[in-house]
């Protein structure tokens, strides 16, 4: 296993900083939209690092909304778009997940044009060539999926949480990348991600939780919350860091 150098702690939060949430109306053609909410510092200043953030079958962007906060809080502007047929408002199918990749893609490239749109509120506060992405269950996968041959470079990290490996398997520039597991998880097992975890070329680090099912440990108020998810923000803090404004 190689364990990745540089985790330290990730960019503290201040009284001054709040998170603001903005809603965009996105779409990749008729049969995809992809309603997405952005989680974000305010006030902003300088450039942040976009983190696009991917859901589960059957669940929804704000499920999340504590953890991700939390990465809006250091520093970051985070994505997260309601997949058109693996959201909870719609009937899953789950063979879509093959096409979610390019809708993160697509998502991610949207938000940050809008650094580059006079009057809009991310007018010069994206930063136009790094970001990362982060996903939960089918998510994760998705997130792997962003990871394929000829992948944006600017694509510099990633998080698979209760994951598996996307078709598509790994290639294009060496990313570094973090896979978290519950030891008891029956919805994904472990042994699927360590088989991503295996087929990984490039820098990466598998945590498991020890005694975790699926992904209760994303949730406030579960024992192992504080450290799952700080350790995630101080992965992305040392791959992604944010500049001082």
């Amino acid at each position: 296993m190689l364990l990745l150098s540089g985790f330290g702690p990730a960019r503290a939060a201040t009284a001054s900083v709040r998170v603001m949430t903005r809603a965009l109306v996105l779409t990749r053609g008729a049969d995809r939209p992809l309603p997405t909410t952005v989680w974000y510092p305010s006030p902003l200043a300088g450039r942040h690092p976009l983190i696009l953030f991917s859901h589960g079958l059957g669940g929804m962007p704000s499920d999340f909304a504590s953890l991700i906060a939390g990465w809006a809080e250091a520093g970051y502007v985070v994505a997260a778009p309601a997949y058109p047929h693996t959201n909870r408002r719609v009937r899953v199918v789950r063979a879509d997940v093959r096409s979610q990749p390019a809708d993160a893609r697509y998502v991610a490239d949207e938000v940050r044009r809008l650094s580059a749109v006079p009057g809009d509120a991310f007018f010069g506060h994206l930063d136009p060539v790094r970001w990362a992405a982060v996903g939960f269950s089918a998510g994760g996968t998705t997130t792997l999926g962003l990871f394929g041959p000829g992948h944006d470079p600017g694509l510099r990290a990633g998080v698979s949480v209760a994951g598996r490996e996307a078709p598509s398997g790994f290639g294009g520039r060496p990313a570094p990348l973090l896979f978290v597991h519950g030891s008891r998880d029956r919805v994904v097992p472990v042994a699927a991600a360590r088989n991503a975890f295996g087929a990984d070329p490039w820098p990466k680090r598998f945590v498991t939780v020890r005694g975790a099912g699926h992904g209760e440990y994303l949730r406030p108020g579960n024992d192992a919350y504080a450290r799952i998810s700080g350790l995630i923000l101080a992965f992305l803090a040392a791959q992604l860091p944010v500049s001082p404004s």
